[in-house]
């Protein structure tokens, strides 16, 4: 099997590495990587050369997935199956099957978890699946099991309402604590040790990534404020019993 995989920054390496196991890989970038490429034991090719082969990834950020979508459409031959890795189904998907002509086939991936959260092994790590077009879905899902994953088949509108929690409210949550200065403590109970994982892993989140899962997500802004109006609910409820408190002297 040879796949293309077109970006070639944190991700996309993390990728290849894991990728390059089960098949021959193949990684193209705007910049010159071919010696990052050489360290782990794939090819670095040109975006054209990339695009020969019949199965292609997109690992670019999701503000550039447009341009690179408009880009490849006419050098892609019928029959090439093309996945993305964005972390919103809905906007990509939706881009994909705009875009791409009918002779290619569409998946979206969304693997949940990445180089800081699975540094050594993606052994029971969880991917999540959303079909757009495509008669190949059974072969992506059995060859990603085969890599140790959990595999969630799903449509992009449910992976997106799913997101608005998962993750756009806990990178919330994790960049308020970061923000506010809040550091592990020696007297730490077993939950507050996770909240700063949370926050240590999101310290290596680029601006344009948490701007994306908050701005890009349809359902992330419903979230956000569900959350912010219960979380004001209890402190003004402190404040009053408190005030009530020191009324009575």
């Amino acid at each position: 099997m040879e796949i293309s995989i077109i970006g070639f920054g944190n991700f996309g390496k993390f990728m290849a590495k894991h990728l390059s196991k089960k098949a021959e890989v193949f990684v193209t970038d705007t910049e010159n990587k071919e010696k990052e490429a050489e360290e782990i034991g794939v090819s670095f090719v040109s975006l054209q050369e990339a695009l020969k082969n019949k199965i292609i990834i997109l690992a670019v950020p999701m503000e550039n997935i447009v341009s690179l979508l408009h880009e490849i459409k006419d050098s892609l031959q019928p029959g090439t199956l093309i996945l993305d890795i964005c972390s919103l189904k809905l906007f990509s998907c939706n881009a994909m099957e705009e875009i791409l002509p009918r002779s290619i086939e569409i998946i979206g991936t969304h693997p949940l978890f990445g180089p800081n959260s699975a540094p050594n092994s993606v052994e029971g790590m969880k991917i999540a699946i959303t079909p757009v077009r495509t008669s190949r879905l059974d072969k992506v899902k059995s060859f990603c099991e085969s890599l140790g994953l959990k595999v969630f088949i799903t449509t992009p509108e449910e992976h997106d309402k799913q997101m608005a929690l998962s993750q756009a409210l806990t990178h919330l949550i994790g960049q308020a604590m970061n923000n506010a200065g809040i550091k592990r403590v020696e007297l730490s109970t077993k939950t507050f040790d996770k909240l700063m994982d949370v926050v240590e892993i999101i310290r290596n989140d680029t601006p344009a990534l948490f701007k994306n899962m908050q701005q890009m997500n349809p359902f992330a802004k419903d979230a956000r404020e569900k959350f912010v109006i219960e979380l004001n609910k209890i402190n003004e409820n402190f404040f009053r019993r408190n005030h009530d408190r020191s009324s009575c002297f």
